[in-house]
């Protein structure tokens, strides 16, 4: 056996291994931060298609009839309608006649307030709103 065969000493790649090491478990900690943050954005997505919603079909219902006490609906993550127990998402719906910015104060005006929370939103509230007029009924 010739001695000019050239190889990696055992130190060598202990070193390499120690770099290799030292860059990828930061990456792999903001990968998992990252991950968090993403989930998080679909969540907030999703409550804001359930509100949007909400208030797109409330653009529908007779003037008249959007007045009343809030109601509160609860739904799985598809935005359909289950028992208390098995929700993820509270939605609940509050209708008011006197805007909430007060600058736009008339009787055919109204605002709907949309208030999103539950487990799928780590029970913080979202609050969405819409002013609907009253174009004649």
């Amino acid at each position: 056996m010739s001695g000019n065969r050239r190889a990696f000493s055992l130190v060598e790649v202990v070193l390499a291994l120690g770099l290799i090491s030292a860059v990828f478990i930061p990456l792999l900690g903001m990968l998992s931060i990252g991950f968090s943050a993403l989930k998080e954005s679909n969540v907030d997505v999703k409550a804001s298609l359930i509100a949007q919603k909400v208030l797109a079909s409330a653009q529908l219902v007779p003037y008249g009839k959007l007045q009343g006490a809030p109601t509160t609906n609860f739904l799985n993550y598809d935005g359909n309608e289950v028992p208390e127990k098995e929700s993820v998402f509270t939605v609940t719906i509050v209708p008011d006649n006197v805007p909430t910015n007060n600058v736009l104060q008339s009787p055919s005006l109204t605002t709907m307030q949309v208030k999103v929370s539950g487990p799928a939103v780590n029970n913080r509230e979202r609050i969405f709103a819409s002013t609907i007029a009253n174009l004649g009924d």
